[in-house]
């Protein structure tokens, strides 16, 4: 028999407290507090003369790992380094040991654990000729065959191709079928993972054996069918579904209850009518000598009626239900005609009581023809199902005044929808009279972890329920979800909580497989692009990506790496792409567009010291092919650099490539001519070969070489240059074209003739320049801040 005793009263032993009742008229942080100064005042004092007795620092969380993973994971990398993996027999006690820990705790194996067991699986297997000592034992194999049976949350690939492996070496060793069981498992896993054509063969060879050890009972077989249709159901396979149930019934199998809600459910969750009404219509198995008429399960009414409110097909609704009050319903088909009364004909609340009356008259004889805890979660359900919160509260209302006491799920539903409505305060209590139920298999973790969601999310987050809560699942060994990993990680930042967040992330991250752990990470990348995140927050935001999301692909490091360019930081952005260059991994390391969008990041900030770092990085990294863009970007960073003899050595490299120069090459060459000594003669070099060449000028390429010449003082040259303009090109002057004429100019004489003259020939170009707002340079004349682009 199950204790009564619940996870409330074990702590409130454990801590020598005894049992503590419920504060009824008190919150309960007002209650938590009083426990908490109970406890302080039995501590023993303790010194802080100084601060000599000050508790000691917390230490972070060790990584959360499964037993005997870890060797796993060290196959993983080792086998990527092409290094010497962990011994043999050190990764068959691995195998066993993490499979017998999956087995005690009945936990899933998620996708990612599936692919690393599955590598330990084949290097065992590969390696037990050779290496000599014991290998998996028929147990070992048998209880991996048990966890993968239990189905994930996640994908299911590894899971398969594992289990076909497993299935062939347990046939091997059992010749010439393993036991039924394990055939039985195998056949699960094909279900739920996409290959119930494979799963059906599987049944049909089952049921035509003779082997002892494998023969099938009618009774199993007919717990197992459906399990194919289930699989077909969720593939979305509509004919093979109907060609299993004429297999099933070729194989003893006739059209059971069970059978009626998986091919129903599956058509009225396609809005299918015709065929959900033929397939709900089919006549069930015949009823044989000593068994109880065959009734559709509550669950299939249950989708009837959902699937006639939203098709508005209440009138075969009606009649089925009907028939049913007719045919002696048994208690759990009652309380579906209760939501049949109040979701199809309408009826209210004390409508819905006085039916409970009808059947209480009814059956005066059987006790278990009462309304109890299920009647009334039906009723909420349906309720949610309805968008009605205020309902909800008064079906339970309803339930407390016929004395019908709560259970777990009915604390479940409560705090669902008052999550939903907003109603926080509510769904507290909800959560604190949930406590006090037993649950038994961690049915309320679910709503738990939306209900720390709502709290994290909420515009004044309670740190102090967040905290008990998550206490509570810690104690519990329960794992959060990762949206709810994602959500308490963002509160935590945003408190520069870092601490917490580690511990959180040690704690779950290795129990969760790559998508699980990318939306994780995707909350810390959008907490480093937020722009109300300090750049220093943000900085530490990305020390925890770098230390504990080592699978963070390139494409996620290098949108860091240019937010922190974008926040005016290159020294943090040229950190970045040195953890990008030192990774372990080849496929994390920069590639050429990687070093291109540095050299971008670079030139904007005109920061020499990080362009020697990374250009000697380059020089030194063997991957990388030059290209003109490539070229085009240290051109760029140079320029930005004032480093113009430099630049035009890259100018020299383009022109000398297969490849050749673009249209992007000649801007910022010209803009490098600018900053280079008597850079007017090459630029005139390089526009002498483009009009020889007729090649096309475009209105950027013009104002570059405007600028080439205007930053040697040629003044002059470039007023003709740009009254003749359109002449010569079909287009005149725009802001851009002057204000990098104006900008390049040394000397604030010539600027004010640029001015003077601008505004007499291009009034509304000038005007539209003059909207930008000037800054004063260190040699004491103005420019105007215009933004120059900054790509290659």
């Amino acid at each position: 028999m199950a204790s009564h005793l619940t996870r409330q009263v074990f702590r409130a032993l454990l801590s020598n407290e005894g049992l503590v009742l419920r504060c009824p008229n008190r919150t309960g942080t007002l209650c938590r507090r009083q426990h908490a100064l109970s406890l302080r005042s039995r501590m023993p004092s303790q010194r802080t003369l100084f601060g000599f007795s000050e508790k000691a620092a917390k230490l972070p969380k060790e990584p959360s790992l499964v037993p005997g993973y870890r060797q796993m994971l060290e196959l993983n990398s080792r086998e990527k380094l092409q290094a010497r993996p962990p011994p043999r027999d050190e990764l068959v006690k691995a195998f066993a040991a993490f499979f017998n820990h999956k087995r005690i705790s009945e936990e899933s194996i998620n996708n990612l654990q599936a692919q690393h067991a599955l590598r330990t699986f084949r290097y065992i297997q590969k390696n037990a000729a050779s290496d000599g000592g014991d290998g998996l034992t028929n147990e070992s194999l048998r209880n991996a065959m048990l966890c993968l049976a239990r189905k994930p949350n996640d994908q299911t690939n590894w899971h398969c191709e594992f289990a076909k492996e497993l299935y062939a070496e347990l046939a091997r060793r059992n010749n010439p079928d393993p036991n039924f069981i394990t055939s039985i498992r195998y056949i699960k896993v094909l279900t739920f993972s996409g290959n119930s054509l494979a799963a059906r063969d599987q049944i049909l060879a089952l049921s035509k054996t003779n082997s002892n050890n494998i023969e099938p009972r009618k009774g199993t077989k007919a717990h197992w069918w459906p399990l194919v249709l289930e699989g077909f159901a969720a593939e979305n396979n509509e004919s093979e579904l109907v060609k299993s149930l004429e297999l099933a019934k070729e194989d003893g199998i006739d059209y059971t209850p069970r059978f009626q809600y998986v091919v129903t459910k599956f058509y009225f969750s396609k809005n299918d009518t015709a065929e959900a009404k033929f397939w709900f219509d089919k006549a069930l198995a015949e009823r044989k000598e000593g068994e109880e008429p065959h009734q559709p399960l509550p669950e299939t009414l249950v989708e009837m009626l959902r699937f006639s409110i939203r098709n508005n097909e209440l009138d075969w609704c009606n009649t089925k239900f009907r028939q049913l009050l007719d045919s002696e319903p048994t208690k759990a088909l009652w309380d579906v005609i209760f939501q049949w009364a109040a979701g199809a004909l309408g009826k209210g609340v004390e409508d819905v009581e006085r039916m409970m009356e009808v059947m209480i008259r009814r059956y005066p004889e059987e006790d278990g023809m009462r309304p109890d805890a299920d009647t009334i979660n039906g009723l909420v359900q349906l309720a949610i199902h309805l968008e009605d919160p205020y309902l909800a509260e008064r079906y339970l209302s309803m339930g407390q005044k016929r004395g019908i006491r709560p259970n777990s799920e009915t604390f479940i539903l409560q705090l669902d929808y008052r999550i939903e409505a907003g109603d926080l305060t509510g769904a507290q209590a909800a959560y604190e009279a949930l406590q006090i139920e037993e649950v038994a298999n961690d049915e309320d973790l679910p709503i738990i972890n939306k209900y720390i969601r709502a709290l994290c999310t909420s515009k004044s987050p309670n740190s102090d329920a967040i905290q008990m809560i998550t206490s509570d699942l810690e104690q519990r060994h329960a794992r959060l979800e990762a949206d709810t990993v994602a959500a308490l990680s963002t509160l935590y930042l945003n408190n520069r909580e870092f601490q917490e967040v580690v511990d959180l992330l040690q704690t779950n991250a290795f129990h969760q497989n790559l998508e699980e752990r990318a939306l994780v990470r995707k909350a810390f990348v959008d907490f480093c692009f937020d722009r109300n995140t300090s750049t220093a927050l943000a900085w530490e935001t990305y020390t925890i990506i770098l230390n504990l999301f080592k699978e963070a692909d390139i494409k996620e490091r290098t949108g860091l790496m240019n937010e922190f360019f974008d926040r005016g930081r290159s020294d943090m952005a040229c950190h970045v792409f040195g953890h990008m260059r030192a990774h372990i991994r080849k496929e994390i390391r920069p590639v050429a567009e990687t070093y291109i969008q540095c050299f971008e990041g670079i030139a904007k900030h005109s920061d020499r010291e990080s362009l020697d770092m990374v250009h000697n990085m380059m020089k030194l990294d063997v991957s990388i092919e030059p290209s003109t863009r490539l070229y085009n970007s240290l051109m760029l960073a140079y320029t930005a650099c004032d480093d113009g003899y430099r630049a035009l050595d890259y100018w020299s490299d383009i022109t000398n490539s297969r490849e050749g120069p673009n249209y992007k090459s000649l801007e910022i060459v010209f803009r490098a001519c600018s900053r280079r000594p008597f850079g007017d003669q090459t630029a005139r070099e390089i526009w002498t070969k483009m009009r020889r060449m007729e090649i096309e000028i475009t209105p950027k390429v013009f104002a570059a070489y405007c600028g080439a010449l205007a930053g040697q003082g040629k003044v002059d040259e470039v007023k003709s240059l740009i009254e003749d303009m359109e002449k010569d090109f079909g287009f005149g002057p725009d802001f851009m074209t002057l204000g990098i004429f104006y900008n390049s100019t040394k000397g604030q004489n010539r600027k004010d003739i640029i001015e003077n003259w601008a505004k007499e020939l291009y009034p509304e170009a000038w005007a539209e320049l003059a909207k930008f707002e000037q800054i004063e340079e260190e040699e004491g004349w103005m420019t105007f801040k215009i933004v120059l682009d900054m790509t290659a």
